[in-house]
């Protein structure tokens, strides 16, 4: 398999180190992410969603967060849920954190069952956007929360560069307003932060 592959499913040796790499550059950009949802509401989950957890990075920032909310991850790729639950074996075996194969498109879990949905850098690897989010936006209680965040978007100077990157890597980064848009259509009512200066993006919507 192609590196540039292994982002979207990352499998057997080479998908643990790009596992590895997410984790550690996505750190900064999922903490910063998070930090939008307060700013939208005070929330104390108990039930959250993870998807697309890759190396359980946020799952694990989301346990320390939400001391008192059991979190759950979903990947499309046994290796990512492998990771995830090894780096998080603690908070495993509390009872805490736990994680499992599956897709965004069929979510194994009864309609709202969630007070926070997060999904971090994988919005752009979904099959359908808009059913995705619709689908995922059903597993959410009345009042909750999903937190959407990527570290690009178009800005009118770097669309090239993420057309390039859409080819090469197989993904579909859209402008903000057609995001944001989505997630209203899903029900969720929806504000959009940006850091301008990394070109990154966070969506908070709450589901009406």
């Amino acid at each position: 398999m192609a590196k540039e592959d292994q982002y979207r499913n990352p499998q057997g040796e080479e998908g643990r180190k790009v596992i590895e790499e997410m984790n550690e550059h996505h750190r900064e950009l999922t903490s910063w992410g998070l930090g939008h949802i307060s700013a939208v509401k005070d929330i104390s989950p108990s039930r959250i969603l993870d998807i697309g957890c890759g190396g359980g990075n946020c799952l694990r920032m989301l346990a320390v967060r939400y001391p008192k909310a059991h979190a759950e991850g979903i990947d499309i790729s046994e290796e990512s849920v492998k990771a995830t639950l090894e780096r998080n074996s603690a908070y495993h075996s509390w009872g805490r954190i736990d994680a499992r194969v599956a897709s965004v498109s069929d979510l194994p879990f009864p309609e709202e069952t969630f007070d926070l949905i997060t999904a971090i850098e994988t919005y752009f690897f979904w099959p359908d956007l808009g059913k995705d989010v619709a689908h995922a936006v059903s597993r959410l209680r009345k009042g909750g929360i999903m937190l959407i965040v990527s570290e690009q978007y178009p800005n009118g100077r770097n669309d090239e560069q993420i057309r390039e990157r859409n080819a090469k890597y197989g993904m579909k980064v859209l402008p903000n307003e057609e995001v944001a848009g989505v997630m209203e259509k899903a029900g969720l009512k929806t504000q959009t932060f940006t850091n301008e200066d990394k070109n990154w993006v966070a969506f908070v919507g709450v589901r009406d």
